[in-house]
């Protein structure tokens, strides 16, 4: 049994090296979130996807408004 803790060394590296990989991957993805988070381009495509679904919004609600109309038309006339 003198040579027994060599059997561990081999087991304590590859639990380091999965959990090097693990925080790696961790903190290159929050490095990514962080440097797409900062983009002027990615900001200004938001806005306007916001303002776009905005108006859409608004259209949706106006064609939902006729057909209420129309809908109590026919329902009056039935």
């Amino acid at each position: 049994m003198q040579y027994g803790w060599t059997y561990l060394v081999p087991v304590v590296a590859v639990a380091g090296g999965i959990t090097l990989a693990i925080f790696s991957q961790y903190f290159r993805t929050k490095r990514s979130i962080a440097e797409a988070e900062g983009s002027p381009s990615l900001r200004e495509a938001l806005r306007v996807s916001n303002e776009t679904s905005a108006e859409l919004l608004g259209k949706l609600n106006s064609v939902d408004a006729r057909l209420s109309a129309i809908e109590k038309t026919l329902n009056e006339v039935a």
